[in-house]
């Protein structure tokens, strides 16, 4: 589960983290109100306006705004709210902005610029370990240096038994350039409670872009983006609370194996880990981009069929939606209730809308072709993955 900067920020802070002083809104009007009172808090000319969205690449892409006075706030703040913002981790729609954090300008009151690094913690599973992945030189091109010069950017395995030992916390301060006792002092502090911080809510990523050394030394997160295992949040009653996390979306997929993917254009829907990676691999091989990994499970009964489809029909990227089942445990029948129960329930005004691919073989296929044949939809019927194949090609290059 992806979390926004402010959230994330909200656990670093519960770590003994020291983060810039920030303010969460969702109105112009309640930035106004947020910007008065940091203005007197921080005692700074200036602030920060920035989107919440779940992708990088906001400043690149106009999400992140400084700004001097009340009015640049409000006039700020109602440009941003509501608009969608398109970055490189986005599809060209973007993403609609529900959300701003109004954050003090820390490079407002530095005497020298501060040292921009780059850190993060996450899971590395081929080698079932914890890494940290740290550089130098942070800021809004660490992608363009990890390409261009990957050397400068350095990794710090972390033993599952033994934990992060002192020896590496100075290794890591040495390559960042943390060249006194101070600043080797406050890293060592931010360093340990970061660790515990994603250990103790299961993160799978912690990234930090960029972290910043202050002309005294001191050791402060600029941005955070955090992400959950979902599989671990039950741990976490109290924060899933505090949050809202679990909304209607996150409870139908609780029970599907379901992997959201960026930038795809067929969603997929299978019974069968292994049927699935083979049908994007299909999709991939003709031409079209996988939207989601989603497989329904051998036991999958009517509800877990429509709350299967109405996540596929939700993602407003696809443009075709393939459905391959292999009728065994699963009976056909109960896919195409499930189908048309999401239509009807949630999503009427997608009839017609986006063509259905289906290959439906094994126990009650004829009746499930019955019943989809009884509603208007545009359904496209095959037989194998070549056929599917073929059809995908058809409709989205006119082949």
């Amino acid at each position: 589960m992806n979390l926004y900067e402010y959230q994330g920020k909200e656990i670093l802070k519960y770590f003994s983290i020291h983060v810039p002083n920030g303010i969460m809104v969702k109105t112009p009007e309640k930035a106004v109100q947020a910007a008065k009172i940091l203005f007197q808090k921080t005692n700074k000319t200036s602030l920060v306006i920035k989107a919440q969205i779940h992708a990088g690449g906001r400043g690149k892409a106009g999400g992140i705004k400084i700004v001097k006075s009340l009015d640049d706030v409000y006039k700020e703040s109602t440009n941003m709210l509501g608009k969608y913002l398109s970055t490189h981790q986005t599809s060209k729609k973007g993403i609609q902005v529900k959300k701003i954090l109004l954050s003090e300008d820390v490079y407002n009151s530095e005497p020298t610029p501060p040292i921009e690094l780059y850190l993060s913690i996450l899971l590395n599973r081929e080698i079932e370990k914890n890494i940290i992945l740290y550089s130098k030189k942070g800021g809004v091109n660490i992608e363009d240096l990890s390409k261009k010069k990957p050397n400068e950017i350095y990794k710090e395995e972390i033993d599952p038994l033994l934990g992060l030992q002192y020896f590496q916390i100075r290794k890591i301060a040495f390559h960042l350039g943390m060249d006194n006792n101070d600043s080797l002092k406050n890293f060592q502090n931010f360093l340990m409670n970061l660790v515990k911080a994603y250990q103790y809510y299961n993160a799978l990523l912690i990234e930090i872009n960029p972290l910043i050394k202050t002309f005294d030394n001191h050791i402060t997160p600029i941005d955070v983006k955090i992400i959950l295992d979902d599989n671990a949040l039950s741990r976490h009653k109290m924060y899933k609370k505090k949050y809202h996390f679990f909304n209607k979306i996150t409870e139908s997929r609780s029970k599907l194996n379901f992997v959201k993917l960026t930038g795809g254009n067929v969603g997929c829907m299978v019974n069968g880990a292994g049927l699935a990676m083979a049908t994007m691999d299909m999709i991939k091989s003709c031409g079209g981009i996988p939207a989601n990994f989603l497989d329904i499970g051998g036991n999958a009964d009517k509800k877990r069929v429509e709350n299967a489809f109405s996540l596929i029909i939700s993602d407003k990227t696809v443009k075709i939606v393939l459905i391959n089942i292999f009728g065994g445990i699963v009976r056909c029948d109960i896919v195409a209730k499930g189908i048309i129960d999401s239509y009807s329930k949630k999503h009427k005004s997608y009839i017609n809308q986006i063509p259905l691919i289906i290959r439906l073989q094994g126990t009650n296929e004829k009746l499930a072709k019955s019943i989809l044949q009884n509603h208007l939809l545009l359904i496209y019927y095959v037989s194998s993955l070549k056929e599917a194949s073929d059809k995908i090609k058809n409709i989205l290059f006119n082949k």
